[in-house]
């Protein structure tokens, strides 16, 4: 079996290797000349052979000048894997990956991350935009820390934390005869062609899903989306967030009657802990989402 040697006779070792002196060795560490002594005894029983010469007691054998270079590599190891894990749970530094759909990491990620990094000066943040499916994948599989989404595809390994709802509105150009309107009612949609995209998955289910069925002409990528709304290609039906904020062009009319959101959230693998750098990011997001959340719902209200 392997000796099991303390990092510590390996730091007094290399401090009389450093000072030549046991006297100054032990005033290095804190102990007494004997207790460095017996410690580099234990240390010489545990490899084997002697590290001193028994004539000269600060010259170094042949085995202990093999030993030195490599000692001094397994305390500076020792050192920085230590360091490490002590920047991890102090939030200090690492790497946190997240998963977002582009709305919300559009509105609402850059103050949030701003924030975090200028707290977490050691610590990178690794960002990836996807659908919602494609996070909850991800998530499930631990290529991210955490996902932020919507609820749809939830499956019950994940555990699905609220922050923000985001309601459903119709998105035209600003020149379409609706764009004059400050709200529509669903019924207002019988005779208007619309474009149909993946956010109508979140509608799947409601009585207002019926309006979407008139649907022929159907597009996934949302700068795509946007090029047709600005050529007045029909219109569609998004959540407020989802409308880029460039496309200044475009209007967004909330539909009411009934009022439908989607709501997003933290997605998170149910019953396991998050990294200490993940911890800190959920608990800044559910900070700004309480502080901003209903704010900004009002104001979008009045829009």
């Amino acid at each position: 079996m392997l000796a099991d040697i303390p990092i510590a006779q390996l730091r007094v070792f290399l401090h009389v290797v450093d000072t030549k002196s046991y006297r100054i060795a032990a005033e290095k560490v804190r102990r007494s000349q004997p207790a460095v002594s017996k410690t580099i005894q234990l240390l010489e029983e545990k490899l084997g052979a002697p590290l001193f010469e028994a004539d000269r007691r600060t010259t170094l054998t042949g085995f202990g000048k093999v030993c030195e270079p490599l000692a001094r590599e397994l305390v500076k190891h020792h050192d920085r894997i230590v360091e490490t894990l002590l920047s991890q749970s102090r939030q200090r530094a690492g790497t946190l990956t997240l998963a977002s759909i582009g709305s919300f990491a559009t509105n609402w990620l850059p103050a949030v991350i701003k924030d975090f990094m200028a707290r977490h000066a050691g610590a990178a943040v690794r960002l990836i935009d996807d659908n919602s499916e494609n996070i909850h994948r991800m998530v499930l599989s631990g290529e991210v820390d955490f996902g932020l989404s919507s609820e749809i595809s939830i499956t019950p390994e994940l555990d699905f934390i609220p922050l923000i709802e985001d309601a459903f509105g119709l998105v035209c150009h600003a020149g379409h005869p609706l764009a004059r309107h400050r709200r529509l009612e669903w019924a207002a949609l019988a005779d208007v062609p619309l474009l149909g995209t993946t956010a109508h998955r979140e509608l799947e289910g409601t009585p207002e899903a019926k309006w979407l069925e008139r649907c022929f002409f159907h597009v996934s990528n949302m700068m795509t989306l946007t090029a047709m709304l600005s050529n007045r290609i029909d219109v569609t039906i998004l959540p407020r967030l989802a409308v880029p904020a460039f496309a200044k062009d475009l209007r967004f009319i909330p539909l009411v009657r009934p009022s439908r959101h989607r709501r997003i959230g933290i997605v998170k693998v149910k019953a396991t802990s998050l990294p200490p750098l993940a911890q800190a990011m959920e608990r800044d997001l559910m900070a700004y989402a309480a502080s901003h959340g209903n704010a900004r719902a009002r104001l979008r209200q009045r829009q």
